[in-house]
């Protein structure tokens, strides 16, 4: 992973995609095979019971893949500060999810050199997640 510096980023610059496979062993382990919120979340089998297809895919695992995202992208100097995300709707696990991202803003900030992005999960073309992230990036000075 390469370190990104502040100066080098400009606004409207697009975060190279990256693709991430949910399967369906993976999203029921996430939380856990006991868990007793929703049952598409503990078992496939149910999920497609309640008509959703499989096991759902907990919005916890794509946040933590939007902040490994963002993290890879910022590299190991970057700090990725905060955090939004608006979920918009459900993913069913074995359905690949893309994760795309730009530049929407960069600033100064209380010494700090902060650079705002609008980060999405794609499933089949359509946004299931938005988030803006804030990250903070070493100068190159």
């Amino acid at each position: 992973m390469s370190q990104r510096y502040y100066e080098d980023v400009k606004i409207d610059d697009d975060i190279p995609p990256v693709e991430k496979m949910p399967t369906e062993d993976l999203a029921v382990d996430f939380f856990g095979r006991d868990n007793p919120t929703n049952p598409a979340f503990a078992d496939a089998e149910a999920g497609r019971r309640m008509g959703v297809g499989g096991a759902l895919v907990p919005g916890l695992l794509k946040l933590s893949w939007i902040t490994q995202f963002v993290g890879d992208w910022a590299g190991p100097q970057g700090h990725v500060a905060n955090v939004r995300a608006a979920y918009r709707r459900p993913d069913i696990a074995n359905r690949a999810l893309t994760l795309a991202g730009r530049v929407v803003d960069k600033r100064q900030e209380n010494g700090k050199n902060i650079v705002e992005l609008e980060v999405v999960t794609l499933a089949e073309g359509e946004p299931s997640v938005r988030s803006n992230v804030q990250v903070e990036l070493p100068s190159r000075g």
